[in-house]
């Protein structure tokens, strides 16, 4: 089978993680040939090994796949060179209204579509998707480097601390603000904790987020809070993570939430909010925050979901989000900090088995392929042609 994957190859934003991990490794069961849409990058900091296998499956003779996976956003609506290719989108969705042109699209135009977690498939499925075309297959994390095994020390991070990480962006949908409002009123100079907090501006765009943090620091006189904005590799990611205790992402909307994957596997206790796509990979060890369901105007700006002028499946439903209740995430934090039996709430997490490696993941992308493959025929229509 000849498979194509077109997206993003060399940053360190999750569909490039997730096109990479997907091409390299399928590659030893199928033939698979890349197209990136970005340059280049050695800020991503990748092994050379794996450069050069992208080097090499991007370099390969272009024939006529099979199947042409797209894993890009936004996504790519042109026709495949050859009738004969099946179109595969996989395509993460993190709020509960799904864009009418996506559910139109992928309904008449793709012959598949994969997402993340069942919690998206069960968007799509309720936005009118035929079931027989959605599939849900996992993120995977790579357990050589995600792991309980010790790391190395980290510049400006204080393994002795009582750390607290934050991996995101300043998107309203990420929490990022319930976070700093919680831990200025949780943890003071006195405590021994600290917040770390990874964000991404050259992925998600500059923002104001480390002048709020020491404005916050100053004025509330709260624990520190260490800002990171580089590039980090996988590798100092995992250090990063197990340099710290416990991971926080009170999100509004999600679609699977790599980080908190990344961060379990490496023995940190996840606070997430009840309900959502985390609860499918952290079991019973993480700590649930309460959510209220609310409405919002899915169209304002703030929310960074819907483009001017797009409309909605569901049309006569309003847009929901969870807001994750305030006062329980900060209960949630200290208690976590002050209970004495902490460490048996550690020894869980040690214990929990992350199952979403790439060793169990790719296989099921495998299977989904093999499906794909025997469909009788694309579902693409041209009238225009006799």
């Amino acid at each position: 089978m000849k498979i194509e994957i077109i997206g993003k190859f060399f940053d360190n934003h999750s569909l490039s993680i997730i096109n990479r991990e997907i091409a390299t490794r399928l590659s030893d069961k199928f033939d698979v040939y890349i197209t990136p849409v970005d340059p280049f990058s050695n800020q991503a900091k990748m092994p050379i090994d794996k450069l050069k296998q992208l080097k090499n499956l991007s370099e390969k003779e272009l024939n006529v796949p099979d199947i042409q996976v797209r894993h890009v956003y936004p996504p790519i609506w042109n026709w495949p060179l050859d009738r004969k290719t099946k179109v595969v989108y996989i395509q993460p969705w993190e709020w509960e209204k799904i864009p009418f042109e996506w559910q139109h699209k992928f309904e008449t135009f793709a012959d598949a579509l994969i997402v993340p977690s069942n919690w998206e498939k069960a968007l799509f499925s309720k936005a009118g998707l035929n079931p027989n075309k959605l599939f849900s297959v996992a993120n995977g994390y790579d357990d050589k480097l995600f792991n309980k095994l010790k790391g190395n020390a980290f510049e400006g991070v204080d393994p002795d601390k009582f750390n607290f990480i934050y991996v995101g962006c300043s998107q309203h949908r990420k929490g990022l603000d319930i976070v700093l409002n919680a831990w200025k009123d949780t943890f003071t100079r006195a405590d021994k904790a600290r917040l770390i907090l990874k964000d991404t501006p050259k992925i998600y765009g500059a923002s104001n987020i480390l002048n709020e943090t020491i404005r916050i620091q100053y004025t509330h006189n709260c624990a520190p809070i260490h800002y990171i904005d580089d590039d980090l590799s996988a590798e100092q990611m995992a250090d990063l993570y197990k340099a710290s205790k416990v991971i926080v992402h009170p999100y509004r909307a999600e679609g699977f939430g790599m980080p908190v994957q990344e961060a379990l596997a490496c023995g940190c206790l996840p606070i997430v909010p009840n309900g959502g796509p985390t609860d499918e990979f952290v079991g019973e060890v993480a700590y649930k925050i309460p959510v209220e369901r609310k409405t919002f105007d899915i169209h304002d700006p703030k929310f960074f979901a819907f483009k001017p002028g797009d409309a909605g499946t569901h049309m006569n439903s309003h847009a929901f989000y969870n807001e994750p209740h305030l006062d329980s995430f900060q209960n949630l934090m200290r208690k976590i900090y002050m209970n004495h039996q902490k460490e048996k709430e550690f020894k869980k997490v040690r214990e929990h088995d992350c199952k979403n490696t790439w060793s169990n993941v790719i296989p099921e992308y495998e299977k989904v392929f093999e499906t794909i493959h025997n469909f009788p025929s694309t579902q693409r229509v041209d009238k225009t042609v006799k």
